[in-house]
């Protein structure tokens, strides 16, 4: 054997050892966020960060199993293995395959929608008609569903198309609590949440973290059935990949992916009190709950592992596909969901993802009646 193919091989076989080690750390790394998602022993942000990155390790495990598949194919076992593992665990939260039961007199429907302010930003768009604002409200107004959660509502009372409060009292929305009543009471307000329904609200409440995000809560009267449905928008995810995509230089993505990081670690923080106040509203109800809105967070977080230990998740119950809700980048993620008391079972939960108008996709659930009796 002549040197040169000596020192081939000895090359060769230091950078396998050098990927082989990489694949038992990375195997080491996708297993630890697998136990503190499966027992919430620790809600540290950090341990958050870990939770919500088990997607982009599966990829990871994935390249490298394919990898070693063209190399030492007897090597594939542990990246597979890691994998298979996740989706026995956490297979649910990431898949739907449920087909659609049909709705019927006994059920009722429940949309829920982050409606960007209907793209309303600033004080000269709510001054004169725009038809994409038009179209937002016409749709969200017009959808047939007799209870609708909004989240980042506004209303605009000098142009009648935009005045969403009382189009929605129009077509037969008499009841409803909004998180900043005040606001109503203004040619440009912010109501910044709404909860509409066609039956008759017998009891409702709020709780604001602050201007735009909270806890709505309404008791409503369907019928010879009551429930409590929960309107919430928890605090912000902080991404904003396109800010970091479009920087031309090295220093303004340090300083985009900085403020990125440093957003996530504050929504951590956040979400992670704000999630048990949702918790004591759900346990202080005397009747069956459903909730919906805005979580601002992944299947794979401190927030969904809570809340689906509370209630079931109607995504896992009743969905369909991969259920991702942000029309924005990074796009691939599911951070609007909805739960329901088992008392209301879960018919259908659609996430309408040909509905563009927002950074969010408008979903309804569809949940049967006096299951619980």
């Amino acid at each position: 054997m002549s040197l040169r193919t000596q020192a081939g091989q000895l090359i060769s076989f230091f950078f396998r050892s050098i990927f082989w080690s990489i694949t038992i750390v990375l195997a080491l790394y996708t297993l630890l966020a697998y136990w503190l998602l499966y027992t919430l022993s620790i809600e540290h942000w950090l341990a958050g960060m870990l939770m919500i990155s088990i997607p982009v390790v599966w990829l990871m495990n994935l390249i490298v199993g394919i990898v070693w598949a063209f190399t030492r194919p007897w090597r594939t076992w542990l990246p597979v293995v890691v994998v298979l593992l996740g989706v026995v665990l956490f297979g649910r939260r990431t898949f739907s395959w449920h087909s659609a039961e049909p709705a019927s007199a006994s059920s009722v429907t429940l949309f829920s929608y982050n409606v960007q302010s209907f793209f309303v930003n600033n004080q000269v768009d709510r001054t004169r008609l725009i038809p994409e604002v038009k179209a937002a409200v016409d749709y969200v107004v017009g959808y047939d569903a007799p209870i609708k959660c909004f989240q980042e509502f506004t209303n605009a009372k000098p142009i009648p198309a935009y005045n969403v409060y009382q189009r929605m009292q129009d077509a037969g929305y008499k009841y409803s609590v909004v998180l900043n009543p005040g606001e109503l009471d203004k040619d440009y307000g912010n109501p910044a949440m709404a909860i509409f329904s066609k039956y008759p609200i017998i009891h409702s409440d709020r709780e604001a973290f602050g201007t735009n995000n909270g806890i709505l809560w309404a008791n409503i009267k369907i019928g010879n059935d009551t429930i409590r449905v929960i309107n919430v928008h928890l605090h912000s995810m902080g991404i904003r990949v396109g800010k970091v995509l479009k920087q031309q230089e090295m220093t303004g993505v340090k300083h985009e992916t900085h403020g990125v990081l440093s957003a996530l670690r504050m929504g951590f923080i956040e979400r992670q009190w704000q999630v048990r106040h949702v918790e004591r509203h759900i346990r202080e109800s005397e009747f069956p709950v459903l909730v919906a809105g805005d979580f601002n967070d992944t299947p794979y977080s401190v927030v969904y592992e809570r809340m689906r230990r509370t209630l079931a998740s109607s995504f896992e119950d009743a969905g369909h596909g991969f259920g991702f809700s942000y029309n924005r980048l990074p796009g691939y993620i599911r951070i609007d969901n909805q739960f329901h008391d088992p008392r209301l079972p879960a018919l259908n939960l659609q996430t309408i993802n040909t509905v563009r108008y927002s950074d969010h996709y408008p979903l309804a659930g569809t949940y049967a009646l006096g299951a619980g009796k």
